[in-house]
């Protein structure tokens, strides 16, 4: 299922962890704005690992969202993401 994923983290160190962590895991749309194909436990872990990540900060935010499928051919967009998903071969 497809996912996006949001926050709001005031304290920088707090934010650059969590930034490190999504950008290895989802494709960055926004500075603070995520999307991630991933499994139902991989979610799971994933939130786990968000509210370690920000145990220590004063008021974090944290913001989910699955997207079904036809939920998913509704999604519009207008500019240009951060990050842009590019094909490519391992060889």
């Amino acid at each position: 299922m497809k996912y996006i994923i949001c926050y709001d983290i005031k304290e920088d160190a707090i934010r650059a962890r969590l930034v490190k962590y999504l950008e290895a895991r989802a494709l960055r749309i926004q500075f603070s704005v995520f999307s991630c194909s991933l499994p139902p436990t991989e979610i799971q872990a994933m939130k786990k690992e968000l509210r370690r990540l920000t145990q220590k900060a004063e008021r974090p935010l944290l913001l989910i969202v699955p997207v079904c499928k036809a939920c998913e051919k509704e999604i519009w967009m207008h500019g240009k993401a951060l990050e842009e998903e590019v094909p490519f071969l391992l060889v």
